[in-house]
């Protein structure tokens, strides 16, 4: 997982008439009714203007860093979940009133989106996984119930990293050998729970790429050290692209950068690159 910024909301959601709005509204009248247990049913949502907006934000997977749209078009995922939240008792409502917000939503995999059954890295049984409608927080109590509610009590309980508010490369770090993410905070921990971040096929998506990248580092390496026996402009160059290849691993775009970010950091300190 690597941190996102996320533009401002494109203007058709803020638009008074438009029919996101409208719909937001009308869950909210919804709820409003004393003893409601029916879930309102959002749509709007879906709305194919609005998941071309999250494409350009969201190239790969929020969560996982997977490509998905070479095989799938990605699930438009509730960070904070619209119907209801799976910790909270009773379940329903969940946060209604952001179902068509736009800091509410990403783009996922559907394999850390939805209930799925997966076996984990280190674990044998097949189980179901997946964020689905979790919502952990430190403390239950501090739980959004009403959309005039304060985010700030919530935030700072709020257990699940959100690539778009927070620096996930300070809840991780990762085995060297297989790609196996290391939480460093809870946040980092419940994070990998609730995204299913160490099933075995993810994890090992990831030692392919970690593989490659320590291959360049290897390339990279080697001129530098032709480069201390020959300064020339050449050698030089020489040098610079293998670094510039070594880079485009960390781009954001590129798969798994997190991961690769946190290796690439410390082969440029340790060859004093930096």
């Amino acid at each position: 997982m690597i941190a996102i910024t996320r533009p401002p909301a494109p203007a058709f959601l803020a638009d008074p008439v438009g029919k996101w709005l409208v719909e937001t509204q009308k869950a909210i009248a919804h709820y409003a009714i004393p003893g409601q247990t029916v879930s309102f049913d959002f749509v709007e949502y879906r709305d194919t203007k609005l998941k071309d907006e999250l494409k350009k934000v969201f190239v790969k997977c929020a969560y996982c860093e997977s490509m998905y749209d070479h095989v799938y078009d990605g699930d438009i995922e509730h960070f904070r979940p619209k119907l209801q939240v799976s910790e909270k008792s009773p379940k329903n409502p969940g946060y209604y009133w952001l179902a068509n917000d736009w800091d509410n939503l990403l783009l996922s995999c559907l394999f850390c989106n939805q209930r799925r059954k997966h076996v984990l890295y280190g674990v044998t049984p097949l189980k179901s996984y997946g964020k689905l409608d979790q919502f952990p927080l430190s403390d239950e109590t501090k739980s959004l119930i009403h959309h005039t509610a304060s985010f700030a009590q919530e935030e700072a309980v709020r257990l699940l990293l959100n690539p778009c508010k927070d620096k996930p490369e300070e809840h991780f770090q990762y085995d060297n050998n297989e790609g196996v993410i290391i939480p460093i905070t809870d946040k980092g921990k419940k994070s990998i729970d609730v995204y299913v971040l160490q099933r075995v096929v993810l994890v090992k998506e990831r030692k392919k790429t970690l593989l490659l990248l320590f291959k360049q580092m290897t390339r990279v390496k080697r001129e530098l050290e032709r480069f201390n026996d020959d300064q020339s402009v050449d050698q030089q160059q020489i040098l610079q692209d293998e670094l510039d290849e070594l880079k485009l691993f960390t781009k954001s775009e590129s798969v798994y950068a997190g991961m690769c970010r946190y290796f690439v950091r410390q082969f440029l300190s340790e060859n004093h690159l930096i």
